[in-house]
């Protein structure tokens, strides 16, 4: 082990021994994650991205699998990390004390699974934004509500939501896909469907305005 790895890993040790309170900063959250949040990384991974993002380098290494994955952005309060070719993972700082997840998958239309944890990486449980299809819907002419109605019951089957969160505000966007309806169905909701914007207010994400 390089003393520059090792001066990282006993930083990291003290974080874990910080008193409750301080600052929590997305590097130390990445580097202390247990293996199971991020089965195919090693702890080595995860440090060696940190040290490559911050010395202004491409953050791209060999995982347990020998894929390559890639620490695209890496911020005090965000994380943006390409775990696969269909994969991706973003985390963001929303307190002292508290953070999200938010896993995609893409196959190939985009699905997320979104997470809150503490410090320690205990999961912690925050209410989501309840999201009926049709909350993603603008006013539809009544001369195409019929054909609509029929369309938010095909999305209600399929019910597939990507969902990003913003490096620099505490914002989530909630979009919901349309790409596995027929062709006509598609053409039809991407004209009336919008995402849906949500911003922590320190307890829950309320509606942005």
């Amino acid at each position: 082990m390089s003393m520059k790895r090792f001066l990282i890993s006993v930083f990291f040790v003290c974080v874990a021994l910080a008193p409750a309170g301080a600052q929590l900063r997305m590097r130390d959250v990445f580097a202390s994650a247990p293996d199971s949040v991020f089965p195919l990384l090693t702890r080595n991974n995860r440090l060696d991205c940190i040290d490559f993002a911050e010395n202004g380098m491409q953050a791209r290494v060999k995982n347990r699998f020998e894929n390559v994955c890639e620490l695209k952005k890496l911020t005090d309060e965000y994380m943006l990390m390409q775990l696969s070719e269909r994969s991706t993972v973003e985390m963001r700082v929303l307190s002292d004390s508290l953070f999200c997840m938010i896993k995609t998958y893409r196959g190939p239309a985009p699905d997320s699974e979104v997470r809150f944890f503490d410090a320690s990486w205990h999961p912690v449980s925050v209410a989501m934004p309840n999201l009926p299809v049709e909350s993603f819907w603008t006013s539809v002419p009544d001369s195409l509500r019929t054909e609509a109605t029929f369309v938010q019951r095909s999305l209600s089957d399929l019910k597939l939501v990507h969902v990003t969160i913003s490096p620099s505000e505490p914002i989530i966007t909630c979009t919901l896909q349309t790409s596995e309806l027929e062709r006509k169905d598609k053409e039809l909701a991407q004209r009336f469907v919008q995402p849906l914007m949500f911003r922590w207010d320190g307890q829950k994400f309320v509606p942005q305005l």
